[in-house]
């Protein structure tokens, strides 16, 4: 923390003027004429001596009996004053029934300090109080994390936030005062935190100087001048330094949380809960991610295998598994197809991937893959416009592009520009000029292909291009089109890619970007360059099966399935056994034969269990298939779904889960051709059907029935 007295000499420290603020309530406090046998308390930031200029006081008149009759009018020097007065008659009683039945007061008073009158009928009080806080702590925990969700979601994050709320945002003061009462409830113990509230406490004391009005979001127009006061270089300095203040908290009450879940009682008993291998080394523990019991730390792939596994399920990862994950080797270069993958999908949830990324970059584990983001994490943006900060702008753009995955054909870049877009802020060069030649160095370290790199490339490096083109000229205007096509060189993806983007950029930015005529201007200039390119055509895949059944381990390491059927809906018995394994399908592909009706199919799987796909054993493979035993899908849960035409082309895209190729094929009329990938956690699917006469409104009708069912 900075010296509060470095920006002028002339002014006030923090410090000084809580002194001053202090001083002058305790005088008007001493004018008060406390009934016998009565005591005056103070609760709040009076009581923690944190009171600042534009505070109001929080009193309370403790009595053992009736309520004097005088206390009503006991507080008109308090009035008098023009001091904000917040005040209660109150009983011990009262008191701990107020812990019993309102734990946001009850937070409130375990900050109870004698201010005059009977001392110990206030030490008294408090004391009832604290133990009542320790009977009520376990039964109303949930709810008291409930409430602080609840206000997080009100307030945002001061880690995160442009306009950080100093008080009632995560990671600021009342944060530390939450942390203060769970450590008193005996369920955690109190963190070194004093630096940390120090400095957001003269912040908010500066503001509230500044602003002559009791106010809690830090806006730009007064960061600045309290920036100065506190001698740091510019607001921007400042903001990194509340960053990390508000980091340190939110990291100290997560933990202070997840300590205090450990020690309270699980409902209805302990009971043993069976381990569910997720991965290969990653296990659902019974409600959260673990390891198996002799996992490989010598596999560089294993942390992203653990990120992927919580972001398909949900389960939280204990801090406890991103230490043990903090030995684990980097990835080589080029990363493994499957971290490429995997790193995809962590991104893919609209949920769960801030919290995923939050607690790999805490533990030192997000970094190391993406090197940049040390240079804009907590950075604050230039425009006015953006609500976060440039990291957390980034993570919010991936959310919203989370939850648009299935209306394009490669989620997987879309996923990877909207993580990078505004990486290259905060230098002298065009951000996106930087962001360009940064994702092109991240997707050659994926492994991705030439046409993949040039493709988010230039993503990144037009990602202004469409808003700026659909609202500063014609979107109708021919020469608008053309500049349009220009921009993303004729290609039909990056044009598609590069709306969602858009979209999704203006949202996560702040209120006002994304506006009807915003949003009426892009989609029309969009639909006019995609009018103008040519619909991409799919081919039929070649597919290999020398057997009728088989498995081959391929050049890269990863395990195919092979097989050969005599018609169509066979192919459910292959793919039954695959999903009884509890094998992942990366890719597929079959094609039938216009002669005979015989089919042919390839599968790229990924074994959850085993260490490596030579492990796999081919006999016993064969041997499950030909008993028959395996025939049923497993049932496939309804998730977000969308199709599109080419021709006869039907293009599925969902959310990868178990099932879905052979329920859509099982409602589909005859195929000549079909081929799915699986671009993080997204399945695209093409299907290529016989003959010119299928029933398109039935055939989407049957295919949304099996998939996104409700």
């Amino acid at each position: 923390m900075q010296d509060g007295s470095a920006g002028n000499p002339a002014q006030p420290d923090a410090p000084q003027l809580r002194e001053t603020a202090f001083t002058r309530a305790l005088g008007i406090i001493a004018d008060i004429d406390i009934p016998a046998g009565c005591a005056l308390a103070a609760t709040g930031s009076l009581a923690r001596g944190e009171l600042t200029p534009q505070s109001d006081i929080d009193l309370m008149l403790l009595h053992t009996g009736p309520a004097p009759a005088e206390a009503a009018d006991i507080w008109y020097p308090v009035w008098d004053a023009h001091i904000r007065l917040d005040h209660s008659v109150r009983t011990p009683t009262d008191c701990v029934n107020i812990v019993d039945e309102d734990t946001t007061a009850a937070l409130g008073l375990l900050d109870l300090c004698h201010l005059a009158g009977d001392e110990d009928l206030v030490a008294d009080t408090r004391n009832r109080v604290l133990q009542q806080w320790r009977r009520t702590l376990p039964k109303r925990f949930n709810h008291i994390t409930d409430t602080a969700i609840d206000r997080w979601r009100r307030s945002g994050s001061v880690v995160a936030m442009t306009h950080p709320d100093l008080k009632h945002g995560r990671g600021g003061l009342r944060d530390g005062e939450l942390i203060a009462a769970l450590a008193l409830g005996n369920l955690c113990d109190a963190p070194p935190l004093a630096d940390q509230r120090g400095l957001l406490l003269d912040i908010r004391t500066l503001l509230h100087d500044e602003s002559r009005r009791p106010r809690d979001v830090l806006d730009p127009e007064f960061a600045h001048d309290i920036a100065l006061r506190l001698g740091y270089p510019d607001r921007y300095e400042l903001a990194r330094a509340i960053a990390r203040a508000a980091r340190a908290t939110d990291d100290a009450l997560t933990n202070a949380l997840a300590t205090a879940r450990s020690i309270l009682p699980t409902p209805g008993g302990i009971r043993r809960t069976p381990r569910r291998p997720l991965d290969v080394d990653v296990v659902d523990g019974g409600g959260y991610i673990t390891l198996s019991r002799s996992p490989d730390m010598e596999d560089p792939c294993l942390v992203l295998r653990v990120a992927a596994a919580a972001a398909r399920t949900g389960l939280p990862v204990p801090d406890a598994i991103w230490e043990r994950l903090r030995k684990v080797p980097p990835l080589p270069d080029p990363w493994p197809a499957h971290a490429a993958d995997d790193f995809v999908a962590l991104l893919s949830s609209p949920e769960h991937t801030e919290t995923i990324i939050d607690g790999m970059d805490r533990h030192g584990l997000w970094t190391p893959l993406v090197p940049e983001w040390s240079r804009i994490r907590g950075l604050m943006p230039r425009e006015r416009s953006h609500v976060h900060t440039i990291d957390r702008h980034l993570i919010a753009t991936v959310r919203r592009c989370a939850e648009s995955t299935v209306d394009v054909p490669r989620p997987d870049l879309l996923l990877l520009t909207a993580l990078i877009h505004d990486i290259g802020k905060g230098g002298s060069r065009p951000h996106s000029q930087v962001g360009a030649e940064i994702i092109a160095r991240m997707t050659a370290r994926m492994g991705l292909g030439f046409r993949d790199r040039c493709c988010a490339q230039n993503i990144v490096a037009q990602h202004t291009t469409l808003m700026k083109f659909a609202l500063r000229r014609d979107p109708t205007d021919p020469d608008t089109v053309r500049a349009l096509l220009d921009a993303v060189g004729y290609d039909l993806l990056t044009l598609d890619l590069l709306q969602q983007l858009t979209r999704a950029d203006a949202l996560s930015t702040g209120p006002g970007v994304w506006t009807p005529r915003a949003e009426q201007a892009v989609n029309r200039l969009a639909a006019g360059a995609r009018r103008a390119l040519t619909a991409v055509v799919a081919t039929r895949p070649f597919v290999t099966a020398p057997s009728p059944l088989g498995l081959t381990v391929r050049d890269n390491g990863e395990l195919r399935v092979h097989w050969r059927g005599s018609y169509q809906r066979e192919i459910v018995r292959v793919l039954a056994l695959i999903a009884a394994k509890g094998w992942n399908i990366q890719g597929s592909r079959m094609v039938t034969d216009s002669s005979d009706g015989s089919c042919r199919a390839e599968f790229d799987v990924r074994p959850r269990a085993a260490k490596s796909p030579a492990d796999v054993d081919e006999r016993a493979f064969i041997q499950a298939y030909a008993s028959g035993v395996f025939s049923t899908l497993p049932e496939v849960r309804p998730a977000a779904t969308a199709t599109a035409w080419t021709g006869r082309t039907l293009e599925v895209r969902t959310i990868d889960r178990p099932g879905v190729i052979g329920a859509v094929m099982g409602v589909l009329p005859e195929i000549d051709w079909m081929e799915a990938a699986t671009p993080g956690a997204t399945m695209v699917a093409r299907f290529r059907l016989r003959g010119g006469n299928a029933d398109r409104a039935r055939i989407e009708r049957d295919v949304n029935r099996v998939l996104n069912a409700a």
